[in-house]
């Protein structure tokens, strides 16, 4: 009964190998958005790089130098669940905030759903800008005010129950999480702890928001909408769909 009760509770979630095939789509997929602006044979630097999956990208399509930092290296995105990151070595333990590298080191700065994560975006920006050389390019992703509905209309459908068990029943199939009751319906934020529910995110990650933030430390050139998609944790009730204007993530092609 105890091991039916808790497939009927995960059944909604993508396992591992299928978070990883998901996530690896969605990735493929905005490199190939911004892949075209990018110069070859450069000095890149990937901040908030995960495992590396965009570093491994430049190098073998653009021939680029490869450099990532990252809080946690190996935690987050594409590769996470397996142990093969063969670019470790070019990755230091680091945040945005505080980038371990000299004055205009660089040519590309890339940073790929990190913004919203950091504890001082402006701060962040400006030390991407010190390390990017005078003519060099920076590409920065975020997540946008569409990807935080499709998130929560995801929570809505497939997660609620989880939520209301975690709140109401936690002993009956001793889950691990423990949740606030204005959190059964109003999911934790993609930018949490920092901010507490997703009505940040809907409110904040609108694509001007971005815009207006960037634009403080950089010029934008382009702004660039790859496509919408679900979250990879989750089932899958749409697929990669191409839409002009309306997008899961916006990417900003930018300059001193």
């Amino acid at each position: 009964m105890k091991s039916f009760l808790l497939s009927l509770y995960t059944c909604t979630l993508s396992k591992k190998a299928q978070v990883e095939k998901y996530q690896e789509k969605i990735r493929e997929f905005e490199w190939s958005t911004i892949e075209r602006f990018l110069p070859e044979n450069k000095c890149f630097l990937d901040v908030g790089c995960g495992t590396g999956f965009n570093m491994l990208k430049a190098q073998q399509s653009k021939k680029h130098d490869v450099w990532g930092i990252d809080p946690d290296p190996g935690a987050h995105g594409v590769g996470r669940f397996q142990d093969n990151n063969i670019l470790s070595n070019n990755i230091q333990k680091a945040t945005a905030e505080a980038i371990p590298f000299s004055d205009k080191q660089f040519d590309v700065v890339f940073s790929s759903h990190v913004l919203e994560h950091v504890e001082d975006k402006n701060q962040s920006l400006s030390e991407m800008k010190r390390v990017l050389k005078d003519d060099g390019l920076l590409i920065i992703g975020m997540p946008t005010a569409a990807m935080a509905f499709i998130n929560l209309l995801t929570q809505w459908l497939f997660t609620t129950h989880i939520r209301i068990v975690n709140f109401f029943f936690k002993g009956l199939i001793n889950t691990a999480e423990n949740t606030r009751f204005k959190h059964i319906f109003f999911p934790p934020s993609h930018s949490y702890p920092d901010s507490k529910t997703i009505l940040y995110d809907l409110q904040h990650y609108q694509i001007t928001n971005w815009n207006n933030i960037i634009s403080k430390e950089f010029n934008v050139h382009q702004i660039l909408t790859p496509a919408l998609y679900p979250y990879p944790d989750y089932v899958q009730w749409f697929p990669i769909l191409k839409i002009k204007g309306i997008s899961s993530s916006v990417f900003f092609v930018c300059s001193k």
